[in-house]
């Protein structure tokens, strides 16, 4: 072995010949040493790698208590508690153990630890310390003692204002989700109204367009009926001269009278003309084809007075009109009011008189009266 190895190897022997194991050191400092020198993982650690048996449920008092009372003998645990202190302190070690025979050198490097907070490792470097003077090693263990108090009762000021802020953040957490939750429900109202007033927007644009189309429209519409309106009362007026035109003509054609032309009125020297015989129904088949079915007993009453019989046919309103040629076959004359009777009637009967060769005579008017004068050559109508 080398000079520079012996010398080291001197040192170490040395060094660990100046300190104390574990075991040895008073136990009213155990509790201290391991509760500021080692963390509760530390023990945890230290258990299972010592192959003990711990519950799962066991508090940290529990644990801390079981290494303390077994680091007043030399046991495994006690080695190893030793060995776990001794490496996890070993630059704080080194530099006590390099002033071991100054007390004052080793309370200076204390107050240098406490001041830089390096407690751990000074506190177990110095209780380690076989010549560490005991008036040195009770005033180190009285601050430490004291300052277990001290951050115990920091700690407690601690939990309390970590309570405290926890419950803060707890309530900002909240008030932050509501008013997230509150700036959300407005962006969504703020867009469900911008959709609404883009949509209405839309509408009225289009309701614009619509109005001015409708608006032409309607002006338009407007004329159109003006002008539809005058038409039809055009048409109306037509009709009307149209229809008065035809019944004029059908009368002239049922009446075989020619249109009336101005004539020269006659001198007093020509003679008036002769007047027509009575048209004598005696023994007589008279028709009479329509007129009202109320005044049809009076008219045949007035046929029989003269010795004449009545037919009658309501021209087709519930009689059926084939049984008219049946009718004109039977009868010797024929006679049609113009008033109680369809045209197309009355020109059926005349054209059927003309085919059977009966006298046809046209009644200007319904009603036994008109037949009484009709039976008057000077009354009645021409006969056909």
């Amino acid at each position: 072995m080398c000079e520079q190895c012996e010398a080291e190897h001197s040192v170490l022997s040395k060094s660990a010949r100046s300190r104390r194991k574990l075991w040895e050191v008073p136990s009213h400092l155990h509790c201290s040493v391991i509760g500021t020198c080692l963390s509760m993982d530390d023990l945890r650690k230290l258990t299972r790698k010592g192959g003990m048996r711990i519950s799962d449920d066991a508090t940290d008092y529990c644990v801390h208590s079981y290494f303390v009372r077994e680091a007043g003998t030399e046991t495994k645990l006690a080695r190893m508690l030793h060995k776990m202190l001794d490496d996890k302190h070993a630059v704080d070690i080194k530099r006590f153990s390099a002033v071991a025979s100054d007390a004052a050198a080793i309370e200076a490097l204390w107050e240098k630890a406490m001041d830089n907070g390096r407690v751990a490792g000074a506190y177990w470097a110095v209780l380690s310390l076989r010549c560490a003077p005991s008036e040195l090693v009770t005033s180190v263990y009285g601050q430490v003692h004291m300052l277990s108090h001290v951050l115990g009762g920091y700690n407690r000021n601690a939990i309390q204002r970590l309570a405290a802020a926890e419950k803060q953040v707890a309530d900002l957490t909240r008030h932050r989700d509501a008013a997230l939750s509150a700036k959300l429900e407005l962006e969504r109202a703020k867009e469900k109204r911008i959709c609404e007033l883009e949509n209405e927007l839309c509408r009225l644009r289009a309701s614009g367009r619509s109005n001015i189309s409708v608006t032409v429209d309607t002006r338009e519409t407007i004329r159109l009926k003006e002008r539809l309106a005058r038409a039809e009362q055009r048409i109306s007026a037509e009709r009307e001269r149209r229809r008065a035109a035809e019944t004029r003509l059908e009368q002239l054609q049922l009446l075989d009278l020619d249109v009336p032309m101005e004539r020269p009125s006659q001198s007093a020297e020509t003679p008036a003309p002769a007047q027509r015989p009575v048209v004598d129904v005696a023994g007589q088949c008279v028709l009479y084809v329509g007129g009202r079915q109320a005044l049809v007993p009076h008219i045949r009453s007035a046929i029989e007075r003269r010795q004449g019989r009545l037919l009658h046919h309501d021209g087709g309103l519930e009689q059926a009109p084939k049984i008219l040629e049946t009718l004109v076959t039977q009868a010797d004359m024929v006679f049609c009011p113009l008033d109680c009777i369809s045209h197309s009637a009355c020109l059926r009967v005349k054209r059927l008189c003309q085919r059977l060769d009966k006298p046809f005579m046209v009644l200007r008017t319904s009603g036994a009266s008109s037949l009484v004068r009709a039976l008057r050559s000077d009354e009645a109508g021409v006969p056909h």
